[in-house]
């Protein structure tokens, strides 16, 4: 697994390809799940920053289908570590270094299988506990100023699903807003919630999903 953190005081310059590339971003390659590799990529970024004003996780196992009576015991366990345990570890790494400096945000990249999914039985346990976590997470760090949000993504128009044009069609024919987001869609919400314009959300579980996670009812 593999972070690449950048501060965001840095945001507008390389946004307008002003800034040095090695003062934006520091890319960091480390298994997330285990709590000593998170604490050396938290201090490896303190060391060349200074500070952390913002932590985005997203832990993605392989994707297994089915229910609980044909799930095994270590899929079980790769999925929880993927998407629990890695936020866990950094965040206990990241969390005492935002407080020293002020405050931050983190963002953890869920996804609509936390309502449930059919035949999905394991994603929808694992991405609804971080749900749950993340809400934990923001009643127990808001007085170190620090908050925590979730986004709860849907299918994305990613270079895979490009090349699979029947299957975006079905996919925004089931969307309300009859559309698919992208990665960029995705990462405007992500530095929305991690930016002082929304310093006074935590704990919220925004859907990014073009409106399929609406009841129909």
């Amino acid at each position: 697994m593999a972070g690449c953190f950048a501060p965001l005081r840095y945001g507008e310059e390389a946004a307008a390809g002003t800034a040095p590339a090695s003062s934006v971003a520091l890319p960091l390659t480390g298994d997330v799940r285990d709590e000593a590799e998170a604490a050396t990529m938290v201090d490896e970024v303190i060391a060349r920053f200074g500070r952390i004003d913002a932590l985005v996780n997203y832990g993605a196992a392989r994707r297994v289908l089915g229910t609980i009576l044909e799930i095994a015991d270590e899929e079980f366990d790769e999925e929880m570590a993927a998407d629990l345990k890695s936020v866990i570890a950094l965040c206990r790494a990241a969390i005492p270094r935002m407080a020293d400096g002020g405050g931050g945000a983190i963002v953890n990249i869920s996804s609509i299988a936390a309502h449930g999914v059919k035949g999905r039985a394991l994603r929808s346990a694992s991405k609804a506990a971080l749900g749950a976590l993340t809400r934990a997470m923001a009643l127990d760090h808001a007085h170190q100023k620090i908050r925590v949000n979730a986004l709860l993504v849907g299918p994305t128009l990613t270079s895979d699903l490009l090349r699979r044009p029947e299957q975006i069609e079905r996919l925004k024919a089931e969307a309300p807003l009859g559309e698919l987001h992208t990665p960029d869609d995705v990462a405007a919400a992500i530095f929305f919630l991690a930016s002082d314009d929304a310093r006074l959300i935590t704990g919220v579980l925004l859907p990014v999903d073009a409106g399929r996670s609406l009841p129909t009812f």
